[in-house]
């Protein structure tokens, strides 16, 4: 009650203190609404919603031989009895990125990697369904999950680096 009453207060010798009161409360106000609007106001970076992500992450990925198509290659295909450089299956070879790389397939006749173009290379042909020649590889296993198969399609489509 007593504050309320300086608010209201006068006489010359409490002016000054209700203009200094006054400024303080004034001050006080306008400090704590700036705080409450600033925190309503996110990071002051927005235009809108956020962008969707990207559909697909691995989509622009660089696509490394020794990370991850190799690993796949020893796996699944490099196997002894299939395409490992004792049995060489077919003529394919996929022991190393040298073999893999010079592996002609003998029911295509051709190099099994055509760097850059994985829509023409045999080896993208055999581990996809349906293959226009033979049986889908592996043969007579469970077939490559869909992202391995992207990333062998990448790494060919990037012209089949050694990296």
């Amino acid at each position: 009650m007593k504050y309320l009453r300086s608010f209201f207060i006068t006489d010359d010798q409490d002016k000054s203190r209700l203009s200094t009161k006054s400024r303080f409360f004034i001050t006080t106000c306008v400090g704590f609404l700036t705080l409450v609007l600033v925190s309503c106001g996110g990071d002051g970076n927005s235009t809108g919603p956020d962008p969707d992500p990207d559909p697909d992450p691995n989509q622009n990925r660089n696509v490394s031989f020794s990370q991850d198509i190799s690993p796949i290659f020893q796996s699944s295909c490099a196997t002894s009895g299939c395409h490992d450089s004792g049995t060489q299956e077919s003529g394919v070879n996929l022991s190393s990125y040298d073999d893999a790389l010079n592996s002609v397939g003998n029911q295509y006749g051709e190099n099994v990697i055509d760097e850059g173009n994985p829509n023409e290379s045999p080896l993208v042909d055999k581990i996809e369904p349906n293959p226009q020649i033979g049986q889908r590889m592996p043969y007579q296993r469970d077939p490559l999950p869909q992202a391995d198969i992207d990333s062998i399609r990448a790494w060919i489509a990037d012209g089949a680096p050694d990296n």
